[in-house]
């Protein structure tokens, strides 16, 4: 037996690459994490004498999870860990597994922002979350350019503890606190660039999701809201006249996102619409929502920037009467 090909020491889940063995007999295949035995199978040689265990990487991925940010910093403790793979009952390899839903360009040992995007829109008032995989003593810096050009740089977070993804408030608000005599139309945070949008609209709803790598990252729309409702109640005969038993209604909200300022909006729009998770901002408070439908078009020209339109229910029926 001879393994030809295994995962390295430090992987993106999507990116892992497969297991091939080369052997001519069937081989026991273990998959170990946390001290639990997740997976046990055995595998029987194809026609080239080689055993392939593809999507090991996805496998990984159910045994992760994120979690919604609480204060300024929030430990993504769940998001990553090490497995531990098995062949015939021996030790093969170790890897630590960092949570992605897609393939990416991103290298598993630096990803740099955990993020589909480098640079957005973002606007005073509004949370933003930056999420990057830390090792200990780890500095997260960010740096403003104020309207004479002149750079000045802050540090915003420096890491102490083992190896872990922690999620960070990066909004406008917090920032200018950092630099509070600087007037700034934008600002990296490490790699991540904001563009600040001090346009005063009518209305704003704020979002929030878990991305492709389930960290919480924010959308604003800046268009319209409009609610179509429904109605799901169960009514019943009461002494010959019929009434309304279990109010149930089942209204639905349609979004316009506004003005698109950069090809790159469509990217973090994409990946809201796709994600498992999402939530809305009323007076302070999140909710949970379930996207119905989307209107997603996106035309590569960089001349061409169209509003992109979904709709969403609320997760739980009680809460439609809040909007």
């Amino acid at each position: 037996m001879n393994v030809m090909q295994r995962p390295g020491t430090v992987e993106l889940a999507a990116d892992m690459p497969e297991y091939i063995i080369d052997t001519d007999s069937t081989i026991s295949f273990e998959v170990q994490f946390s001290g639990s035995k997740i997976l046990s199978e055995e595998y029987v040689p194809d026609a080239a004498y080689q055993v392939r265990i593809r999507k090991l990487g996805r496998f990984c991925a159910k045994a992760l999870w994120g979690i919604w940010p609480e204060g300024n910093t929030t430990y993504q403790q769940h998001l990553s860990g090490t497995f531990s793979f098995l062949i015939n009952g021996e030790k093969d390899a170790d890897t630590y597994v960092l949570f992605s839903r897609f393939t990416t360009k991103k290298k598993a040992e630096s990803p740099g922002v955990l993020s589909v995007i480098s640079e957005k829109v973002t606007r005073p008032g509004v949370p933003e979350y930056a999420s990057f995989f830390l090792s200990s003593g780890q500095a997260v810096n960010v740096t403003v350019t104020d309207m004479s050009g002149l750079v000045t740089a802050e540090t915003l977070y420096t890491h102490v503890g083992e190896n872990m993804v922690c999620s960070l408030d990066v909004s406008y608000d917090r920032i200018k606190k950092l630099f509070p005599d600087t007037d700034f139309n934008h600002y990296t945070v490490e790699d991540l660039m904001f563009h600040v949008d001090r346009t005063a609209y009518a209305e704003r709803f704020i979002f929030r999701f878990l991305n492709m790598f389930d960290v919480p990252e924010i959308v604003c729309a800046v268009g319209s809201m409009v609610l179509k409702g429904a109605d799901e109640s169960e009514t019943g005969f009461m002494w010959g006249v019929e009434r309304k038993f279990v109010v149930n209604p089942s209204d639905e909200f349609t979004v316009n996102s506004g003005v698109i300022f950069r090809q790159s909006d469509y990217r973090l729009w994409r990946d809201f619409l796709g994600a498992q998770q999402a939530q809305i901002l009323i007076d302070g408070s999140w909710y949970d929502i379930i996207i119905t439908n989307q209107s997603y078009e996106r035309d590569f020209r960089k001349n061409i920037l169209k509003a992109v339109e979904f709709s969403f229910c609320f997760a739980d029926p009680d809460n439609n009467r809040i909007l």
